[in-house]
């Protein structure tokens, strides 16, 4: 199918951009948003494309998880099969089961729109995934903004998280008390309340559980229940330890409140997913992988394989890796396994050949890399508002990311470049336009 016959109109929503503009930085008030340019409406697309998006990342987490619990017979040989410093995993618990149910709970895969259809090319997994705020006052934004009157979908993500908890809380035994634990200090320069957090707060208080947000330094303390053990029974780390150990903010509160029964998700587990050696490893194929789980991964996954001085098969050929990238280097990107927010990423045809044949041979040397074949991104339309108050309309080429929170679609996250170049996209480190994707009959 070309999806890119399935771009809708352009066209700017409103009479009046600047009061567009204001009621979406209001809604987005002190939490991570680049206050300009301004997008005027949200990307927006037919309900069976917005569909896919969704039903497509489900089956793609699903996959994933598979082949990360496929990866050995225990922990320390999964670690050990992609590498894993087991520094950077200190939050595990004795139960596997539960480490397992509650890996793949909160996820947001990567997707660019091809040609050829939508193909994901990362996947972003555990409570620090910081999409689902954004995404929640986004949807509601615009339904304010722009659609009141026009049937609008997108699915929100405090609701699928709010289902998750409930089915937690059932299935656990446990009441239905909810701890988020992150801080202020991880979130975007300038944002200084605690609104990021508390909006959710508000939201699972109105369905009905009790709910409240702690800094590291307040965690131990508000949940204790006097006698050793959480008042709260369930918890959202909301955080990263690799980003926390970054900006020297302390985590060990987080293993405290697991060690006295509240149960933290996303679970250690979801590191594991969060590895881009994953996404090589299913594209290679891996014993024990169902013939379903190949045929999604040929669908929608790009051609990706763990960076090593070893063989691999591409279009058709076996060639050595190394030789493979350095000639061909304009069709590949490389991507160190653990990077965050665009960090460690290289597009071949954007760099120069002495700097990408030393970062491959590094990349070799090392094994912490993936290469991934370069795909050509639709454009969509999209009205902008510049600094200056004009307003004009160019092509932008989204990077799209559907959440999938306890295996339902819960929204997705849109981030281009108002400009309308492509490649990297990261809000903080590039300057990308943070936005939602819709559906519109």
């Amino acid at each position: 199918m070309q999806h890119s016959t399935l771009v809708p109109r352009s066209g700017i929503p409103s009479s009046d951009p600047a009061a567009v503009a204001d009621r979406l930085l209001h809604a987005m008030r002190d939490v991570p948003f680049p206050p300009t340019p301004i997008s005027l409406h949200p990307v927006v697309l037919p309900p069976v494309l917005y569909d896919e998006l969704h039903s497509a990342a489900i089956e793609v987490v699903d996959v994933l998880t598979r082949v990360a619990r496929g990866l050995g017979a225990d922990r320390a040989e999964r670690m050990a099969a992609l590498k894993v410093d087991p520094a950077s995993c200190p939050l595990f618990v004795d139960d596997e089961d539960w480490e397992w149910r509650y890996a793949s709970c909160i996820a947001r895969p990567d997707v660019i729109l091809t040609p050829d259809g939508i193909k994901f090319i990362e996947c972003n997994a555990g409570g620090g995934v910081g999409s689902v705020v954004q995404t929640q006052l986004l949807a509601e934004a615009w339904d304010d903004a722009v659609y009141r009157d026009v049937p609008m979908t997108a699915h929100r993500p405090f609701a699928a998280r709010a289902d998750l908890f409930e089915r937690m809380a059932a299935d656990e035994g446990v009441e239905r008390s909810v701890a988020l634990f992150g801080s202020v200090e991880d979130l975007a320069r300038g944002v200084r309340s605690t609104r990021y957090f508390d909006v959710e707060v508000d939201y699972l208080r109105r369905r009905g559980f009790t709910a409240e947000f702690f800094e590291p330094r307040d965690l131990m303390s508000g949940i204790s229940d006097g006698r050793g053990g959480s008042r709260f029974a369930l918890g959202l780390r909301h955080f990263s330890i690799q980003e926390w150990q970054e900006l020297d903010l302390d985590w060990s509160p987080a293993g405290e409140a697991l060690e006295a029964g509240c149960q933290l998700i996303a679970s250690q587990s979801s590191r594991f997913l969060f590895n881009k050696k994953l996404f090589g490893l299913a594209s290679e194929g891996r014993p024990g992988m169902s013939d379903h789980d190949r045929e999604v991964v040929q669908r929608y996954l790009p051609w990706t394989r763990v960076v090593g001085d070893r063989e691999v098969s591409y279009e058709g050929r076996r060639r050595p890796l190394p030789e493979l990238l350095t000639a061909e280097q304009d069709r590949f990107v490389l991507k160190g396994a653990t990077g965050m927010k665009g960090e460690a990423v290289l597009i071949g045809q954007d760099t120069d050949e002495r700097t990408w044949r030393t970062a491959v041979s590094r990349a070799v040397r090392e094994e912490d890399s993936v290469a991934q074949e370069r795909l050509e991104t639709v454009r969509v339309p999209m009205a902008v508002r510049d600094d200056d108050g004009r307003v004009h309309e160019t092509w932008v080429a989204p990077v799209f990311g559907p959440n999938v929170i306890g295996r339902q679609p819960a929204g997705c996250l849109a981030r281009y470049h108002t400009d309308g170049s492509a490649g990297v996209v990261s809000i903080e480190r590039h300057g990308g336009a943070a936005n939602i994707a819709v559906a519109l009959a």
